[in-house]
């Protein structure tokens, strides 16, 4: 069973109720597994996690998948098949094809993953019976790394054609000169590729062995990407059969702002409904007042759940139901969220501060999933292109799940959103643009493609050079071997090649793991560059490079020059965002940590949808306490950390219902930012 959603949406709480449920009242053998990269299982329960299962309960055992410790155990198992299909299919000597090895192949480490999670599965359990698991309920990333991991098999199928048209030549040559039928270990590892994948694929999308929930928050922006989310899994043959709306607001008699909060969420629950509801469950969940963290916590709210089997909150009147199965109220336990506030009941504070930002020509936002990075990279987006009218702007999202669009109310219309374009009510200086990263690389892989044809062209056919390849095509499947993330680093790359054009780029990135892997990537993406350069120069007095080495080089240097700008202090920042909650801040300190390793800049965290003026609601009143002694811990541990230049603003953006949408609202919303230094 896998649960998937935006990040945010509380998919580790509502995986750990369901697993608790299940292996306490229904006396399964659960393992509870965490696939994303940003891993934030064990702290939901409040325990120390690793690679290898522990105990959690009497039939309940917990894991946080180490993909790439995973991948490099396979890799260890098959170095050698490997190499040998890439020594028998191109140019590359032994060093060469360690070199790239040591690169992740696309697809390989999720498919890697899904295997590992299968092998945990079929191993005995810490229950005294001994037996394999019964269930394995897994815990995805966000929206967009969740699509790539339940895509790795057919990526995966992929690459072993790539690997297959390699071999190819070797093989017949076995055949015709060596009379040997017999495979080899490189054929046999093809083929196990080929089947694993398929058999992958098959199992995940038969309803009888794989079910998909999908969790989701009853607000537009979570709605949007659920319906993008959901249409592309039923595209690839994946089907959402639970959607699970999270922390829908309660009834409360005496406080007009949750009221107001609520009107918004009987809008969005309608269309949810209306939209996605036909053929599935939809299931409704009550917001709880406080973050449920620890075994005892998640057991008691999967407890009380289960006693109130259909007590959840209905979008329209309290005293409707959801009428699901035994597991629906286990199925979608909630992280609380707190209320959200209009404009008008905000307290004054000062105006727009601008001087984190000043001097800056790149600047980041990122965080934990769900925390409103889009918004709060939006918002100062418009303050900045307003306060700055002679300077151009340019806000680029690269989350493989795109919001930008949205949050500025531009979704309708013949917009190309890969396109820089400017929108409605927003600065004339400001525009905004969704990469499109497989487009990035296909341009980028077409034009190296087109240099390859160029050399074929020059001698005729590559078999006349006696150099150990028959034809363009095994080329042409390298290429096809670039590390994966690449994608998304080129479409930066077209923005730092077009830097230009623009005196800021603001960058929306994807949730903690999939943003560390884009800024990881630059030293993974030079290193297979420079690795087709060597290739090329140790055969040119046999091959003549000419525009295939300029492409080549030209890349190298686009890269380069990204590395130096990611590790310009003075021009380029990294502005996390986050939100009073307990495992927000966790992560927060996990990712500072590593962007400081990183030598990146970071002058400034915005703690998000922040309650500040609770007025009489017990409910928002309980939760502005929580936030408060969250924000103290924040602030505590940057003055723990914090040394000289790595001193770190507090920004406080004040919650709003609904969501500020439109370039005017998001401009008004940054006019009430409260920003404080943080040491």
């Amino acid at each position: 069973m896998f649960y998937g959603g935006k990040g945010g949406v509380g998919k580790t709480t509502c995986a750990s109720a369901y697993a608790l449920a299940a292996s306490g009242r229904d006396r399964l053998r659960v393992l509870l597994v965490s696939t994303d990269p940003a891993h934030s299982l064990g702290d939901a329960l409040g325990v120390k996690l690793s690679g290898t299962p522990a105990r959690i309960g009497p039939l309940l055992d917990a894991v946080e998948l180490d993909a790439t410790r995973a991948f490099a155990r396979w890799l260890d198992e098959h170095r050698r098949a490997l190499g040998d299909v890439l020594e028998h299919g191109t140019w590359l000597d032994a060093e060469d094809v360690d070199s790239l090895l040591d690169l992740a192949i696309p697809g390989v480490d999720e498919l890697v993953g899904l295997l590992e999670i299968e092998r945990m599965a079929n191993r005995p359990s810490s229950s005294r019976s001994g037996r394999g698991y019964d269930l394995v309920v897994t815990d995805t990333a966000p929206t967009g790394h969740t699509l790539r991991l339940l895509a790795a098999p057919e990526t995966v199928a992929a690459v072993a054609e790539v690997f297959d048209t390699l071999q190819q030549e070797h093989r017949l040559i076995r055949r015709q000169l060596a009379r040997v039928n017999r495979p080899e270990a490189a054929d046999l590892l093809i083929a196990q590729l080929t089947e694993q994948a398929h058999d992958t694929a098959k199992r995940l999308r038969d309803p009888g062995q794989t079910a998909l929930h999908w969790v989701t928050l009853a607000e537009a922006l979570s709605l949007a990407e659920t319906e993008d989310a959901v249409r592309m899994l039923d595209e690839a043959g994946l089907r959402v059969t639970d959607i699970i709306v999270n922390r829908v607001t309660k009834v409360s008699d005496e406080c007009r702002l949750c009221e107001r909060r609520r009107e918004e969420e009987r809008s969005v629950i309608a269309g949810l409904r209306r939209r996605l509801g036909r053929g599935r469950r939809v299931r409704l969940i009550s917001a709880a007042t406080r973050e449920p963290v620890g075994v005892a916590a998640l057991t008691a709210l999967a407890d009380g759940a289960a006693k109130r089997r259909n007590d959840t909150a209905a979008p329209d009147d309290s005293p409707a139901r959801d009428r699901g199965s035994a597991f629906s109220a286990a199925r979608g336990a909630a992280l609380s969220g707190p209320p959200e506030r209009s404009h008008s009941d905000q307290p004054e504070s000062p105006r727009f501060d601008a001087d984190v930002f000043r001097g800056a020509s790149l600047l980041f936002f990122g965080g934990k999933g769900g925390v409103g990075k889009t918004t709060v990279a939006a918002a100062t987006a418009v303050k900045l292109a307003q306060g700055r009218p002679a300077q151009r702007f340019l806000l680029l999202s690269t989350d493989p799940a795109h919001s930008l669009l949205d949050v500025f109310g531009e979704r309708a219309g013949p917009i190309d959103p890969d396109q820089p374009h400017t929108v409605t009510g927003a600065p004339a200086n400001l525009y905004v643009r969704e990469l499109d990263a497989p487009r990035a690389l296909e341009v980028r892989r077409a034009s190296l493609e087109s240099a390859l044809d160029d050399i074929a062209v020059a001698v005729g056919t590559l078999g006349e050079m006696g150099g150990g390849i028959a034809d363009n095509a095994a080329l042409h499947s390298l290429m096809r071997l670039a590390p994966p993330g690449i994608d998304e680093l080129f479409g930066i790359l077209a923005v730092i090649d077009a830097r230009a054009a623009y005196d800021v780029v603001l960058v929306d990135t994807a949730p903690t793991g999939h943003a560390l892997r884009l800024l990881e990537m630059p030293d993974a993406a030079r290193e297979w560059t420079q690795l087709l350069l060597r290739m090329l120069m140790k055969y040119r007095a046999l091959v003549r490079p000419g525009r295939l080495a300029a492409e080549l080089v030209d890349l190298s240097r686009s890269i380069r020059e990204l590395q130096a700008v990611l590790r310009d202090h003075a021009c380029s920042r990294f502005i996390l965002v986050t939100r009073a909650a307990e495992l927000a801040r966790v992560e927060t300190t996990r990712l500072l940590t590593r962007l400081r390793r990183l030598s990146l800049a970071v002058p400034a965290i915005v703690v998000n949808a922040r309650t500040l003026a609770p007025e009489r609601c017990r409910r928002c009143r309980a939760t502005a306490d929580d936030e408060e002694r969250e924000v103290e811990r924040l602030v505590g541990k940057l003055g723990r950390s914090g040394r000289g230049r790595e001193r770190c603003a507090i920004i406080q953006a004040p919650i709003s219902a609904p969501p500020p949408r439109g370039a005017k609202a998001l401009g008004r919303w940054a006019d009430r930012w409260i920003f404080a230094d943080g040491n």
